[in-house]
């Protein structure tokens, strides 16, 4: 069984690297995300993809130091109640996860606008049986720094469910 996440892992690691001819769905911690095409995508919008699907998973695991590297220091950010925070703030939240919830990421696209890559998606909350319990659209804006790629600012709006 082990010997089959490895491989996996490893799979999914590597197709971020390699271009998709079709969307396909993947786990990362508790979220479901269903990749874009990545035919078109920079090697960087690719890489940049990849860190989306690992820091689902950092979330998951309330792994604050793995996603300090992730976050800049001046982050700052809004989240989809209209609140604004900092890097602290931020993780604070990610600390109250529920580690029974669940949640998918679709409509995610990354644009490679050379110093700058943005990220958006919608994301769903799950309620124990499937259903969408909240829904919220996001954008992640990520600059180089320091010979890595680190998001400096993010923003998420509460939207209807199906909106």
């Amino acid at each position: 069984m082990r010997s089959k996440s490895v491989l996996a892992a490893a799979f999914l690691a590597l197709a971020a690297f390699i271009p998709a001819r079709t969307a396909a769905q993947v786990v990362a911690g508790q979220t479901t995300i269903t990749l874009p095409d990545t035919t078109e995508y920079s090697r960087t919008a690719r890489r940049i993809l990849e860190q989306e699907r690992d820091r689902s998973a950092a979330i998951a695991r309330r792994d604050t130091a793995w996603l300090a590297n992730l976050y800049a220091p001046d982050f700052r950010g809004v989240v989809a109640n209209g609140r604004r925070v900092d890097r602290d703030a931020l993780f604070a939240i990610f600390s109250q996860d529920n580690p029974g919830a669940r949640f998918t990421i679709d409509e995610l696209e990354v644009r490679d606008l050379g110093p700058v890559v943005t990220v958006t998606g919608r994301l769903r909350s799950l309620g124990p049986g499937g259903e969408v319990a909240a829904e919220s659209r996001y954008l992640h804006v990520y600059i180089r720094r320091e010979l890595r790629w680190w998001i400096v600012a993010a923003e998420g709006t509460a939207v209807a469910a199906g909106g």
